[in-house]
């Protein structure tokens, strides 16, 4: 019975994710299966498991011989719940694991590749302290920070070693899976403890995290606001992104991005309200692009319109409500983010 080298990818899926970087992992994942199954050792030692996290945990392709693993297709969903991954991922080592016996030599010490460009949405702690405290937990687990919003105070509390990538860029995210191929290769040639991925040249763009002096993030809804906003033609959502203005007091809109029509099959994961003074601009709608968006009254869902239908009746498309527009929103008043 020949030792397995059980390879672990905790893919964050949640709304930051949307566009570009997501279609980015896709492609990541796929090269890096490629590179995988053109390397002789990778294809005799290498098992991989998928899993992504969204609101919940999924295992999306068990563990399996790099043969066997099909490039995998990713879908959005709101949420960031890293407590359900690391959960998920230590009931599948405790099942997957073969074990060293008197008879049997066991399969080699578990990598774990940890993905995410944000803040966990649920519990974290129990679950990080279950996964370090388990005799089946000797893994070595490596946390990818993407972006500016990763929180690498929780990443160092999960990880042995925590890695900043600056850019979500779909070149940047392609480095990144560079990176993961030579280190998965580099272990399946050798894999034993002595080596350590640290060692690895990183790509450019990648730095390793001092885990002493972590960089000094304040929470992601400090510095981020997402808002679901309907298609008043279409129907079909869209996600504003709104990050803080540098300058002044509030955010400042950055782009409208398109929902997948399966994106609320199990529902938004909402954050506090949100004051609307704090918003800044908007951005087309991707559909129609209507440039602003408003609140229905009746029903609080948020809809895009045409600056220039102010002062006519309009029927909200979430409630079919007939509303009077007017760019006045009343005095204060406030919306429903997502926690992204």
């Amino acid at each position: 019975m020949s030792r397995h080298l059980p390879v672990y990818l905790l893919l964050d899926c949640s709304e930051s994710m949307v566009g570009p970087p997501l279609d980015a992992v896709e492609v990541g994942v796929h090269s890096m299966l490629q590179a995988l199954k053109r390397n002789p050792y990778a294809l005799e030692t290498v098992n991989l498991s998928l899993i992504t996290f969204d609101a919940k945990a999924r295992i999306i392709q068990p563990l399996s011989d790099v043969v066997s693993v099909a490039p995998p297709i990713l879908s959005i969903k709101p949420g960031t719940a890293l407590g359900a991954a690391l959960t998920l991922l230590r009931e599948s080592i405790e099942r997957d694991l073969v074990k060293t016996t008197r008879e049997v030599k066991g399969d080699w010490r578990p990598l774990v590749f940890i993905l995410t460009d944000g803040s966990p949405t649920d519990d974290w702690r129990g679950p990080a302290d279950r996964l370090k405290n388990a005799k089946s937990s000797l893994a070595s687990i490596y946390a990818i920070g993407c972006g500016e919003e990763a929180d690498f105070t929780i990443l160092n509390q999960v990880a042995d070693v925590c890695i900043h990538m600056a850019s979500l860029s779909p070149e940047s995210l392609a480095k990144l899976f560079v990176w993961l191929s030579a280190s998965v290769q580099s272990m399946s040639s050798a894999p034993d403890d002595a080596i350590d991925l640290r060692k690895i040249p990183l790509e450019k763009g990648l730095e390793l995290v001092d885990q002493a002096d972590p960089p000094n993030r304040s929470s992601t809804a400090d510095r981020r606001q997402y808002l679901h906003v309907m298609c008043c033609r279409t129907k079909r959502f869209y996600l504003l992104r709104y990050v803080q203005d540098p300058f002044n007091h509030g955010f400042v809109c950055q782009d409208a991005v398109p929902l997948p029509d399966d994106f609320f099959s199990e529902g938004a994961v909402k954050s506090p309200p949100i004051d609307a003074n704090l918003l800044n601009g908007s951005a087309p709608c991707p559909y129609c692009h209507n440039e602003e968006w408003a609140q229905c009254g009746f029903c609080k869902h948020l809809f895009c319109f045409d600056p220039s239908s102010v002062g006519m009746k309009l029927t909200c498309p979430v409630c079919e409500m007939t509303l009077t527009m007017s760019l006045d929103g009343g005095g204060d008043f406030s919306v429903d983010g997502s926690q992204g």
